[in-house]
């Protein structure tokens, strides 16, 4: 009997609750789509990050070390110099192994075993989607040129086109890329 391998996508998030799906239970949020997902795949209602810091977290999830393990103390810039990523391992065995979006990984373009990196990373010369927003709109536009940062207490409106959002790009971008990778070999997405 042949078992072919599964396709994995890895959704990692910032900035919201635990329950902040509509499958969880909360009263107000609608995310029909996310929801499919879950419907057809997995869902850890129950896991928690043991480093509550964006950076930390990828390296524990990339690593499979604890927070004592990883190499990390705060939101550190150095080289990392693990040897078995995950992405590693899964490229060992054969998937395909994207990443698109934040990473927050240093150094910014370092593919830590990914096939390819296409980066929204929030610094200069390293973020492909404020590349992609200028070409657009010219060369001042930014994502928070309405005043507001993604990790501030104030909400307000996107002030753009909605289909220039980083989550529509970063989705576009994935996308794509599974598009055009060998159909032969299973992928990791994240």
């Amino acid at each position: 009997m042949t078992t072919t391998a599964p396709n994995v996508i890895l959704f990692t998030t910032d900035q919201h609750r635990g329950d902040f799906l509509g499958l969880a239970g909360h009263p107000l949020v609608e995310t029909p789509n996310l929801d499919a997902l879950v419907e057809r795949g997995l869902y850890f209602p129950n896991a928690y990050s043991e480093i509550p810091s964006t950076t930390g977290a990828r390296r524990i999830l990339l690593s499979g070390k604890g927070s004592y393990d990883c190499g990390l103390i705060g939101y550190s810039s150095a080289e990392w110099h693990e040897r078995n990523t995950l992405a590693q391992v899964l490229a060992d065995r054969g998937y395909h192994c994207l990443n698109v979006g934040f990473r927050n990984l240093h150094p910014r373009r370092k593919l830590y075993g990914f096939h390819q990196a296409v980066p929204h990373d929030l610094r200069e010369g390293v973020d492909d989607y404020w590349d992609w927003l200028r070409e657009r709109l010219g060369p001042h536009a930014h994502e928070r040129s309405h005043g507001v940062d993604a990790n501030g207490w104030t909400a307000r409106p996107w002030h753009l086109p909605e289909e220039l959002h980083s989550t529509c790009w970063t989705t576009d971008v994935a996308l794509d890329l599974v598009r055009r990778r060998d159909p032969t070999r299973p992928f990791f997405l994240w």
